[in-house]
């Protein structure tokens, strides 16, 4: 911060000084004293204003390092945006463990062996980011749990987000998709795969001939997969999910919802949800 300017006074003829006496002279001295002990004090003050600022600029440049550490070491931040641009965008992701999954004539993919002693209705959909966060948080013990028979869940791909993509029905063509590699055995890391490289959303989401080299490298070789995915074959039924989760009696309020039997989990409430059911 600059200091105020004195403003120079201009002298005029009777301003103009006279020859001082004694008296003046001791006057002038005291005078010229406390100009000296101001000007003493005002550098004192200086001195101590620029170590206060130095102290400031300091304590400022630590704070920013830390945010930035803390910022770049918390794996809980948001996955950065995926690139969907080019022909392979959609990395391999193998399930943490292979389960079967099977698909029923209303386009539910159940996953899990029908003996199992825990079995859950999952309504998902593939843009939902917050579907992404119960993925990553429950995926890998859903998997083992399904693969080692403990647990049977239900996944209704519904297309709660169709209009949130860039063109609008990334939703329904991805539930389409994960319908068609459930038919061809490969939902598991079909599914793994969309929600570790999940758009985001309100921005593209993949392209059919994306969704097919997945399948591909995946292992799918039926041209049943290759029809399906381009002719939007379970389209109408991602639509039928939907209208059943989203209509009275069910009437859901959003995704992802989590039902064991006629109740509702709060996941968010129970981070041991999962672990309560399973043991």
């Amino acid at each position: 911060m600059g200091a105020a300017q004195n403003k120079k006074r201009t002298h005029t003829r009777a301003d103009a000084p006279k020859t001082p006496s004694t008296q003046q002279k001791r006057t002038q001295s005291k005078a010229n004293a406390a100009k000296t002990l101001a000007a003493a004090r005002g550098a004192s003050n200086d001195r101590r204003n620029i170590a206060i600022g130095v102290a400031v600029v300091i304590v400022v440049a630590v704070a920013v390092i830390v945010a930035v550490i803390v910022t770049s070491g918390n794996t809980n931040q948001a996955k950065p945006p995926v690139n969907t641009s080019n022909a392979d965008a959609i990395a391999v992701t193998k399930a943490p463990s292979e389960y079967s999954a099977t698909v029923l004539d209303d386009g539910t993919v159940v996953a899990g062996p029908d003996t199992a002693k825990v079995k859950l209705d999952v309504y998902e959909d593939f843009l939902c980011p917050y579907c992404d966060q119960l993925e990553q948080a429950t995926g890998a013990q859903t998997a083992k749990a399904m693969a080692d028979g403990k647990l049977q869940i239900k996944y209704h791909l519904v297309n709660l987000l169709d209009s949130h993509s860039v063109p609008p029905g990334f939703s329904t063509q991805a539930a389409n998709a994960a319908i068609a590699a459930a038919k061809q055995g490969k939902f598991a890391d079909f599914h793994a795969s969309l929600y570790a490289q999940q758009p985001e959303e309100g921005g593209p989401g993949y392209t059919n001939a994306q969704l097919l080299s997945l399948g591909k490298r995946l292992g799918i070789t039926s041209p049943q997969f290759t029809s399906d995915v381009n002719n939007n074959a379970y389209g109408k039924l991602v639509q039928q999910q939907y209208n059943a989760a989203f209509n009275p009696p069910l009437s859901l309020k959003g995704t992802p919802t989590v039902r064991n039997g006629n109740t509702t989990i709060n996941t968010n409430a129970d981070p041991q949800w999962l672990d309560k059911l399973l043991n």
